[in-house]
């Protein structure tokens, strides 16, 4: 894939590739962590020597090795940002956090305001409950702290990423009540989804549901009453 890249370069562009390959692999080095193949990092970091050796001109600016470096990391900081999970999804449902994160920033640039879950579901296709489960798989993505420190003169000096061991982290109790709830929630029907979803996503009355959804605010409150009861006595078990 990268000769196929740089084939295509002027070789001034080419001979930067060539020549600073081993840059590309020391930054892919310092951003080794558990759960990335050291293997896609390092492709991730030639793509954005690619990149940077496509877009530098020296003009008088700044050395390449300044510019390429900024490039590279920037490339690496959104791989790891957008591959680390606190508990990873099914692909499928990867892919559907994708869409629906790409639905809402379309939308908030015509609407000029976040779109609620309706407008999502219908520009996506997809039903309010998959707007839902998408949020869901969102919460479960955590940050990776990586140091945005200047880069040392010494090219193949490692830097450290920074870490933080200490008190017990909240995070963790969040991660187990979800598992829990996922599979308290394993057998519930589309009706009983969009129920929780109206109801503790969106904020509506029981009345307000009732009326979206045609039925009566009774119907509403024992459905609502025999779906928590279910839900709580499983969890506790």
């Amino acid at each position: 894939m990268i000769a196929a890249e740089t084939s295509a370069q002027s070789p001034p562009r080419q001979a930067l590739v060539v020549e600073y390959l081993g840059l590309a692999d020391a930054l892919a080095r310092r951003f080794r962590r558990t759960g990335h193949d050291q293997e896609d990092l390092r492709q991730v970091a030639r793509l954005g020597l690619v990149k940077a050796a496509q877009r530098y001109r020296e003009d008088g600016g700044p050395g390449f090795v300044q510019y390429a470096v900024p490039t590279i990391t920037g490339e690496l900081k959104r791989y790891v940002r957008d591959q680390s999970w606190t508990v990873r999804p099914p692909r499928s449902l990867q892919d559907l956090r994708l869409k629906v994160n790409a639905l809402r920033g379309r939308l908030t640039q015509e609407y000029g305001r976040d779109p609620s879950a309706a407008e999502l579901s219908e520009a996506g296709g997809i039903s309010t409950a998959q707007v839902a489960e998408a949020q869901l798989a969102s919460a479960a993505m955590v940050g990776v702290p990586i140091d945005d420190g200047e880069p040392s003169g010494d090219p193949s000096e490692s830097r450290q990423t920074k870490a933080v061991i200490g008190s017990e982290d909240p995070a963790y109790g969040h991660v187990e009540e979800m598992d829990v709830l996922s599979g308290a929630l394993a057998d519930t029907t589309e009706y009983e989804k969009t129920l929780i979803y109206l109801r503790f996503f969106r904020g509506m009355t029981q009345d307000e549901i009732a009326r979206t959804l045609g039925v009566s605010q009774m119907q509403v409150s024992r459905l609502l009453s025999r779906l928590l009861d279910r839900l709580r006595r499983r969890m506790d078990t």
